[in-house]
Formats: structure tokens, sequence, C-alpha cells
């Protein structure tokens, strides 16, 4: 229903992203009590597509939830699923 943003603590911003693990701590503690579910991350793809990289496939774990790529106008939703990234129409 709604999109939290949260602060990418990356070692090298522009050109990785690391979710703030307190935003994602929350996040989940809400969840926990009654709060809005987590349903997935967003992140942009500024010189790229609106694809999986490497490195969200290094970072994909499996858990079932949606990514929301973001890329040359474009937001392509994927699930992270136990065989990798799978689109989502």
């Amino acid at each position: 229903e709604t999109a939290q943003p949260a602060a990418n603590v990356a070692a090298e911003p522009l050109v990785r992203f690391e979710i703030d693990p307190a935003a994602l701590f929350a996040a989940h503690k809400a969840a926990r009590s009654g709060g809005p579910g987590l349903a997935g991350y967003y992140h942009s793809h500024p010189q790229g597509h609106p694809l999986p990289s490497a490195t969200d496939c290094e970072h994909a774990s499996g858990d079932g939830r949606l990514w929301a790529i973001v890329a040359g106008g474009e937001v392509r939703f994927y699930r992270d699923g136990e065989r990798g990234f799978e689109p989502v129409p």
C-alpha cells in the first residue's frame, strides 16, 4: 500500500545499494507487531536497465519478496524466488 524510503548505506552509493539495516529491521519489527507487511524492495539502475544485476542476484535471498527495479523511465518487478529472480507481469 505504501513505499517507505530507506537510506542507501553502501560504501559506493552511486554504483551499489544497501538498504539501511536499521530501516529494514524497523520494517520487520513493525510487521511482526501487526503493522504493514514487508512486500519487497525497490531501487534504481540510473545508468542501466530495469533487470536484476549480478550484484542484485548476489543479494537475493529466495524469500519470495518482490523487487522493483527502476531504469530508463520504466519499472519492472521480480519475485526473489528459490531459483533466483522471476519476472512478475
